[in-house]
Formats: C-alpha cells, structure tokens, sequence
C-alpha cells in the first residue's frame, strides 16, 4: 500500500471515528473522575511562610523528581522563592525535599496540570498569602529546565513591574500566554474575578476541553483584570525577537541552520527556498521574463536549496540561479525580505515548540518536552536542540523527547484518531 493511499484512508477514519472517540474520551474522563472522587489531597508539610515571592510548580513526577527540576528548585530558593508544589504522582520520600520545597501536596491523578494550579491557588488564597506575596509564578513539569542561565530567567520572570509576564506567547487558536510558565503580580492575586476563575475551575482530563477552559480562558480572564491589557505580554515575545535580529544580523545564519526541519504540523517554516522565492516575488518578478528566465524557486535548481544555510548562500543562489547583465542583489532589500520570513515563521504556532532551537540559542532556558510526541519535531530537530546544551543535559533532555515518540506512528485504533484529533 502506497504512503498516499495510507494517508487517504487515516483521513477517512478520523473524519469518521471522530465523533464516537470524542464522547470515549469524554467518557473515560469521567470514569476516571468518578475513580478519584472522594479520594484526598494529602498536604505532606508546609512552612511558615514569610511573604516571599512564590512559585507554584505542578508536578508529574513518580518516585523522584527528574534532575532538571531539582536544579529548578534549587535556583528558586537562591532567588528567595517560597515553592508550593503540587504533585498528581506520589515521591518515595517527600519529606527530603523540605530544603527545597515549602509547601507539598499530592493529589489525585486526575484534572492534568490545572487540577495541580487549582489546588496551589485556592492554597494561597485560603491561607491568605496573597495578601502578603508580591509576585507568583505559575510553573509545570512539562518543560525541561536547563540550569544555564536559569537564574537569570527566574529574576527576568520575578523582578518585574508588570502585572503579567508569560515566558513565551502562543499564536495557535488565539493569542495566549503559555501557562505551563507565567508571572503575575499581587494586585493581580488579590483580584476577585481571578480568584474566582481559580474556585470554579472544573476539572476535566480531555486535553481540548483543559486548553479551552485553562489557558485560553485564563489569558482571556488576566487580560480583563490588568489594569492595562495591552501590557500582556512574554518574557521571549515577537517584539523582543524582532528588536533583537535588527540588532545582530548573524541570527539569520543561527535561524537557517536550526529552523524546525518537521513537515507535520503546517505553521510556517522558515528557509532559505522561502526567503530566495519572496525576494523574487517582491523585487525580480517584473524585472525577469518568465520566457527565459525561471522565476520560481525550487529545489530541483542546480544548488541544492537545503544547503543554503546563510544569507550570503541565498544572495550566491540569487546571482546565479537568476540575475543576468551585471544585475545585482540589494542586500538591504534581502536583509528586510529575510527579516520578514524569520518573523513570519517566529509568530506561527506555538512560539515554544515552533522556535525551540531560536529559544535557547536567545536565552530562554525551558524546552517542552512534547515536541517530538505532537509531530513539531522530526529527529532532527531533537538533535539540534539537543545538541545546543552540554553534557549530561544533552542526554537528559534527548532521552526525555525519545521516550515520547511520534503519536500518529505509536497510537493504534482509537487512540491514532483521538491523537489526530488533540483529544490526547
């Protein structure tokens, strides 16, 4: 059987399967949430607390905490945090990690990383510690935690006016801040609509459902409670991204060697074929006769496209692949048409999965760790981000990615069209 035919027939199941697995799911959910009920949230020890900054870290973790999250939890005390975490798997020994922790919970696995803020939040606010905490950050396990420059990040994150600060943004379904990582401020905290969201928060396990309801809706409620919305914004934003490349030139090389290399998800991918073709649409077109001269890009030209890793590779395909008569390429017009690919493609999608490389290589010390399971990375792009860390992160953060492989390849029956449909 062809790949095409394959591909034909997995689109005819998921547009037929899609309804029956959307209500399984749903009925799993509640079947696991019928399991749980009743079932306690066991608070294993709490600390004084003393006003400090918090972070709140929902926790997935079994037996003991990864490496990568110790090392978080170490940078936090030393930048005088007060941790809460909140844990829907059960530590050997809890109690080991009082130096580290302030305040631990362990609930049932049930509700994903929402069920762990909501216990965290209703924590703060039952104890009244948001009359007293300056700033929270909201923090989850489903990112890796590089210790390079996590300092900085976490008083990048901590030491701000601003009433709400995501790491990084989301342009995929509506603009939001990515809530595995935010920072709000204590006139935020002390807001009864956001007090409110967090009290009626209903649980549920279906992913779309927790996307909907969490952090769509929870970008949409702290916008409405920032005294100026138009401040809500990322610590790693298209703004700041854009500042930066005007600044330094040479991260259009970074950005053409380690661009996301998977064709899976559609968000835009940057690349020299791209840039070498706007430049043509933009400024060769009605200088070139289509009779002689080929005005389209492709990668069936003499040079091969994927081995133009720079702009200068890109101006030498122009100048010999397409410019005749001592004409010559205007490295101010390539330089503002490459800008606008790079920040075309930067703004695609899920900023943390879709500029994952861009991300560390600017200074943002947090990978998701989902990228290779939802398709957004191929194997090559586990090992250029990979390789961006040393040793023994490097193999940390690559045996995390591969222990999750592609979904639509993994899953079988039902669970290949709940996958295809993001029910999990």
């Amino acid at each position: 059987m062809t790949e095409v035919l394959k591909n034909v027939l997995r689109t005819i199941q998921v547009f037929f399967f899609s309804f029956p697995v959307r209500v399984l799911i749903g009925l799993i959910s509640l079947r696991k949430q019928f399991e749980t009920w009743g079932k306690p949230t066991v608070l294993h020890f709490e600390q004084p607390y003393e006003g400090q900054k918090i972070m709140l870290l929902a926790l997935y973790e079994k037996g003991e905490l990864r490496p990568d999250v110790m090392r978080l939890l170490k940078h936090a005390k030393d930048e005088g945090l007060y941790v809460i975490a909140v844990n829907t798997l059960r530590l050997t020994e809890p109690a080991a990690l009082k130096e580290l922790i302030d305040c631990y919970y362990e609930k049932p696995n049930f509700g994903r990383d929402f069920s762990s803020y909501k216990v965290g939040f209703l924590h703060v606010f039952k104890r009244g510690l948001s009359d007293s905490c300056p700033r929270l950050m909201m923090i989850n396990d489903s990112i890796y935690f590089s210790d390079d420059r996590m300092r900085g990040f976490l008083s990048d994150m901590m030491r701000t006016d601003l009433e709400v600060l995501g790491s990084t943004e989301n342009f995929d379904i509506e603009y939001h801040l990515g809530s595995f990582c935010l920072a709000v401020n204590q006139s935020i905290l002390l807001n009864k609509k956001f007090q409110n969201y967090w009290k009626n928060y209903r649980l549920s396990d279906v992913r779309p459902t927790v996307i909907k309801r969490g952090e769509l809706a929870l970008s949409r409620v702290l916008k409405s409670v920032m005294r100026n919305p138009s401040e809500l914004t990322a610590l790693y934003s298209a703004h700041r991204f854009y500042e930066t490349v005007e600044k330094d030139p040479n991260l259009f090389d970074f950005v053409l060697k380690n661009a996301r290399a998977s064709t899976v998800f559609a968000w835009k991918r940057v690349d020299a074929q791209g840039i070498a073709q706007r430049y043509v649409d933009t400024y060769l077109r009605g200088a070139l006769d289509p009779e002689t001269v080929s005005i389209e890009v492709n990668h069936d030209s003499a040079t091969d496209m994927w081995q133009l890793r720079s702009l200068d590779d890109v101006k030498t395909y122009l100048h010999e692949a397409l410019l005749f008569d001592g004409q010559v390429v205007d490295d101010g017009a390539l330089y503002e048409v490459a800008l606008k690919e790079v920040i075309d493609s930067f703004v695609s999608g899920s900023q943390i999965h879709q500029n994952a490389a861009l991300l560390l290589k600017l200074g943002l010390p947090i990978v998701k760790l989902d990228g290779l399971y939802r398709g957004i990375f191929d194997m090559a792009d586990v090992y250029r981000v990979t390789d961006l860390l040393d040793e023994p992160e490097r193999a940390e953060l690559r045996a995390l990615l591969m222990s999750r492989p592609y979904g639509r390849r993994y899953f079988t029956g039902w669970r290949q069209v709940a996958f295809e449909r993001g029910y999990i």
